[in-house]
């Protein structure tokens, strides 16, 4: 085994230890935040937690696409997105089953199909960007993907502003396990959050760069190191904190943090990446993005069974078709060079 890729494992190991802390931190003081404001699990984990948990990818798209590399950046936010559903969810739900809240059936996983919808039919429009009218995103089209997100922002702040009777029975079926524990002040969370954030930033980061190297070192391509390696390295926030969070019995925040997640990957993240250099759809792209809607789709009956639960034989579906889809890319990636 050569240094580079023994060098390359340990910054990974090491990314891997500061995402386990900095997954507890976030959970526990995301959790105590919402108790003491009333604000439903689900929200918290919809909008703080996803949101945090996805900087690393917003980071490494950002720095990507002011480099050029978009085929990197296209493969990350799909690959991400397929993570968070079939690798994080899955196991998740293996962990302790993940209840699903009703308003997430009618809100946010709609938003969440209808964001992939709207992706892949900018993407298949031309786009004239280049003389060969290549496919893919536009400047125009990362405007609207931003834009977007901006509305189902603003969707997420009016809803907790102005709780329903539902959204009340949320709140209090959210911090029904956290009632059990003594209430953190204010401070004590406001730190545990900007701290676990903190870790999984620089966690993420070191795990990034570990899984880049390793990955390069066996000679994989750009858009299979986006698609696989660099989406699972970069999702290790979103992986540890769901994990933390049904362990302690947190399923709404876990839940929220990956519709959340992918809702920010695909509107805000690539949209960005797009405004700021064109994103060419790249071969195979279409059937990528077919992947992210097959898999989409697949959170609607699982969520509706077994009394609005993912059971752990659901979440164990969910892991190995991503495990499926991931191996066949590998090896049609490898076949190919």
């Amino acid at each position: 085994m050569s240094s580079e890729l023994l060098t390359a494992l340990g910054l990974f190991a090491g990314g891997v230890v500061l995402l386990l802390l900095g997954g507890d931190l976030l959970v526990k003081g995301a959790v105590a935040l919402a108790e003491r404001h009333g604000v439903p699990a689900l929200t918290i984990g919809l909008t703080l937690v996803a949101f945090g948990t996805s900087a690393p990818e917003l980071a490494l798209n950002v720095a990507a696409a002011l480099g050029g590399s978009t085929a990197l950046t296209f493969g990350n936010m799909t690959g991400s997105s397929l993570t968070n559903i079939g690798l994080v969810l899955g196991l998740a739900a293996v962990v302790r089953p993940v209840k699903v809240q009703s308003s997430l059936l009618r809100r946010e996983l709609p938003v969440l199909l209808g964001t992939v919808v709207l992706l892949l039919t900018l993407s298949w429009l031309p786009n004239h960007l280049d003389s060969r009218r290549q496919l893919g995103l536009s400047r125009l089209d990362g405007v609207l993907l931003v834009g977007c997100f901006l509305g189902f922002l603003m969707m997420l702040l009016r809803a907790a502003k102005q709780p329903s009777k539902v959204g009340a029975a949320l709140a209090s079926d959210a911090t029904e396990v956290v009632r059990r524990e003594p209430l953190l002040s204010w401070r004590l969370a406001v730190v545990m959050v900007l701290g676990g954030l903190a870790l999984l930033g620089l966690g993420g980061k070191l795990g990034e760069v570990g899984a880049t190297g390793a990955a390069q070192a066996l000679g994989l391509s750009e858009q299979l190191i986006g698609l696989t390696v660099v989406s699972i390295a970069t999702t290790l926030p979103e992986l540890i904190t769901s994990l933390m969070a049904v362990r302690r019995g947190q399923s709404d925040m876990a839940m929220g943090n990956v519709v959340g997640s992918n809702i920010f990957n695909l509107l805000f993240i690539l949209g960005t990446t797009s405004i700021i250099a064109t994103v060419p759809l790249p071969g195979g792209g279409p059937l990528i993005l077919m992947a992210v809607l097959g898999f989409t789709l697949v959170l609607f009956p699982l969520s509706i069974t077994f009394d609005w639960t993912i059971t752990r034989p659901e979440g164990l579906l969910l892991v190995a078709l991503y495990l499926a889809f991931m191996g066949w890319q590998l090896w049609v990636g490898l076949t190919s060079t």
